[in-house]
């Protein structure tokens, strides 16, 4: 599979440096000297299996260090008003309807091709040098404090061997791709969708709760009953982990992001790669993104990197009637980091780089337990 094939869509829209010459003269951007790092223990996944300039002459928000830059000659910019419903209002992601039975994981094409070779969705435990995950350190702790209770028992078993081998996933590629700075999780994407009767873990707060497709509730004992049907793992790092504290006057604690684990193979119903239909989902990614830019760049985000992502993360489960443009994007995100930032720079940055990842039809589409 290429990494980057298809006029058609290239031709959609400009280039990221063609964006940049335009329209950041009125733009202000607050001061940011820290960025989000991903955790010690691993961050946001990627998969378990798994620099940016300005064009010359552009007045760029970002120095060589990548920190946002403020430039004190600007004035304060206005958000133009909305025309339509926001770009990313349909990717909108809390938690009270948490289940997805389609989801996207991005890939090396190291393991692409070992994918096209052994056609084995699920091969590693970690991610080389850094460990299997946040989230399941999270759960094991569960278990291990909770053991007597269904919770705990719920835990054990997630913590075993059932998603031992796993990849991280999202409901939309463009949501995952950038990653946490200094993190590349890979340019190929896979598409895998889950059985029908497949249930969704939701960890969240120290505690686990289970949901069917339909986003009804499951009952902890039932789960007990029947753990292989849980297909999916959704974790929001909080405060319980050490994430944003959002209560109280000030917000404080270290990144939040949230990801899905897939890793039971019994309740996957397809996987596939290289596919049209991949493809065609990246492309219309980037025709969002590039409407998105157009709506943000007269008023981008204005502050530091990191307030970004704390104050993004303590807004995923508030519900919005009316939402702006820019709640709607930040409530579309897996990884509130510095390469998401709302700034015209990065969401060009993004732009291209899924331009690049366009490729040629290859395709691949497994059904696991078919001849």
């Amino acid at each position: 599979m290429a990494g980057g094939g298809g006029g058609v869509d290239r031709s959609v829209v400009p280039r990221a440096l063609a964006y940049l010459a335009l329209g950041l003269s009125g733009c202000v951007v607050s001061s940011g000297q820290t960025q989000p790092v991903p955790d010690a223990q691993g961050g946001h996944g990627g998969s378990a299996d798994g620099g940016f300039s300005a064009a010359a002459g552009a007045p760029s928000l970002v120095s060589a260090a990548g920190d946002i830059q403020i430039n004190p000659a600007l004035q304060p910019c206005s958000a133009t008003p909305l025309q339509g419903q926001p770009v990313f209002r349909d990717q909108i992601f809390n938690t009270t309807r948490v289940a997805r039975r389609q989801l996207f994981s991005w890939t090396t094409p190291e393991q692409a091709a070992a994918l096209r070779q052994d056609r084995i969705l699920f091969s590693r435990s970690e991610r080389p040098g850094l460990g299997p995950g946040y989230a399941f350190e999270v759960i094991r702790q569960i278990g291990k404090y909770a053991s007597a209770s269904e919770q705990g028992q719920l835990a054990a078993i997630l913590g075993g061997a059932m998603f031992e081998k796993a990849r991280y996933a999202w409901p939309e590629p463009w949501a995952t791709r950038m990653g946490w700075p200094g993190e590349d999780y890979g340019n190929e994407l896979l598409r895998i969708v889950l059985k029908p009767e497949a249930w969704v873990v939701l960890v969240k707060s120290g505690t686990l709760s289970v949901y069917d497709l339909q986003n009804a509730p499951v009952s902890l004992a039932e789960a007990l009953a029947s753990p292989g049907r849980v297909g999916a793992i959704f974790y929001q790092k909080d405060a319980y982990a050490g994430g944003p504290n959002c209560g109280g006057s000030f917000i404080f604690g270290s990144n939040g992001y949230r990801e899905f684990i897939l890793g039971n193979l019994a309740m996957v119903e397809e996987w596939s790669l290289g596919t049209q239909q991949i493809r065609d989902h990246l492309a219309e990614n980037i025709a969002q993104l590039s409407a998105f830019l157009e709506r943000i760049r007269s008023c981008p985000v204005r502050s530091s990197a990191l307030s970004w992502n704390l104050t993004v993360a303590c807004d995923w489960d508030r519900l919005v009637a009316e939402p702006s443009e820019l709640f709607a994007y930040e409530q579309a995100l897996a990884i509130p980091s510095d390469n998401y930032l709302a700034v015209p720079e990065r969401i060009a940055a993004m732009i291209e780089t899924l331009q690049n990842d366009l490729f040629e039809a290859d395709p691949l589409v497994v059904t696991p337990g078919s001849p």
